[in-house]
């Protein structure tokens, strides 16, 4: 794997401070930043309000709960009191992310803006699961992870009390292109890897990237493979998102979905993909003395997982790479006599 070892300047933090609930920080004139919490380990998460000739655009509304209701609420009524709404932009169908969008495009009357895969995932993620599905059961048992660990997978879909119910209709963003119905000097890059088609907002003339959780400046996206696509490829996709961000200019500011806003988008890119190189080296080190299967691969990336959640996205990131590697024909697979896949060293090039 190419090395990263490149002299690039440190990540930069232009903001002290971090909006408390119900504030507004301006980033400039025509973009405001605010913040609501969650009750996870990752607790909270980056809004944004970008303003249009039509008037403001929410870019991520939050998870629904009586809470951020309130705390939205109290924007309308406080710092954004007689300032016309435009809009709703959900970057993906995440529900820190889009929970609140039906509320929202509902109680102001806003039509929402989402990408096609991401709108429709949305709609159709399954809700509380009170039984695990054959095939969930059987993607788990494939990965040598046991019948409790396929249980503790039904988290995945426990979501949906944090989900308004989403709206009917949306105008859809498409890669390359301005705001649907709006326009203006905003445009959309698409992200893959983390959800199915995350849109970022890229204006030039402000030298801004919205890049939701495509791009974070201190933990890392989960890049999983789900029990819903188990065949898919998500980090190769991830490396080429990461390749197009990296073409974006060195001086733009990145207002992410978690953490601070920052510069230094070339140097973040890099450190990511020097990350998942490492990662990578992980699973061909071990694979390279002994088969080994999903679980154990997980155990060696991710040896103390502090959750029952965290374990689940241990095992879809785990997956990820192992199915990156066997693309590219570093890993071969061949299944045990009860049916559990194990990994072994292959032949292939392997260039991210």
């Amino acid at each position: 794997m190419p090395g990263t070892d490149l002299e690039l300047p440190a990540l930069k933090f232009p903001f002290q401070d971090s909006p408390r609930p119900g504030e507004l920080i301006e980033i400039t004139p025509d973009v405001r930043w605010l913040r609501l919490p969650m009750p996870f380990g990752l607790d909270h998460v980056n809004l944004y309000l970008v303003r249009v000739e039509a008037g403001w655009v929410i870019v991520d509304t939050g998870l629904d709960s009586p809470e951020t209701r309130d705390i939205w609420e109290g924007i309308f009524s406080g710092p954004m009191q007689g300032e016309p709404m435009a809009g709703v932009l959900s970057t993906h169908f995440h529900v820190d992310h889009c929970g609140l969008a039906g509320y929202l495009t509902e109680r102001r009357r806003l039509p929402l803006l989402m990408s096609y895969r991401e709108y429709f995932t949305m709609r159709g993620w399954p809700g509380d699961l009170a039984e695990v599905p054959w095939q969930h059961a059987e993607f788990y048992r494939k990965g040598g992870c046991g019948e409790e660990v396929a249980r503790i997978g039904r988290l995945m879909f426990n979501f949906a009390k944090l989900l308004s119910p989403p709206p009917p209709s949306f105008l859809c963003l498409r890669d390359g292109e301005p705001l649907p119905v709006f326009g203006g000097a905003w445009r959309i890059i698409m992200g893959e890897g983390h959800s199915p088609e995350q849109a970022m907002l890229f204006s030039a003339d402000d030298a801004i990237l919205i890049s939701g959780d495509q791009l974070l400046p201190t933990i890392t996206t989960n890049v999983s493979v789900s029990v819903i696509n188990p065949e898919d490829d998500p980090l190769g996709r991830w490396f080429a998102s990461l390749d197009r961000l990296a073409e974006l200019p060195a001086d733009i500011l990145v207002l992410p979905a978690h953490g601070a806003p920052f510069y230094g988008i070339k140097t973040r890119v890099a450190e990511l993909r020097a990350h998942h190189e490492e990662q990578l080296q992980v699973v061909l080190d071990l694979c390279a003395t002994r088969p080994a299967s999903l679980f154990e691969i997980t155990q060696a990336m991710f040896p103390y997982p502090s959750t029952d959640f965290d374990q689940i996205l241990a095992i879809g990131e785990s997956l990820a790479h192992i199915r990156y590697l066997v693309s590219h024909g570093r890993l071969e697979c061949s299944p045990d006599k009860s049916g559990v896949l194990y990994y072994r060293g292959g032949s292939g090039d392997l260039s991210v």
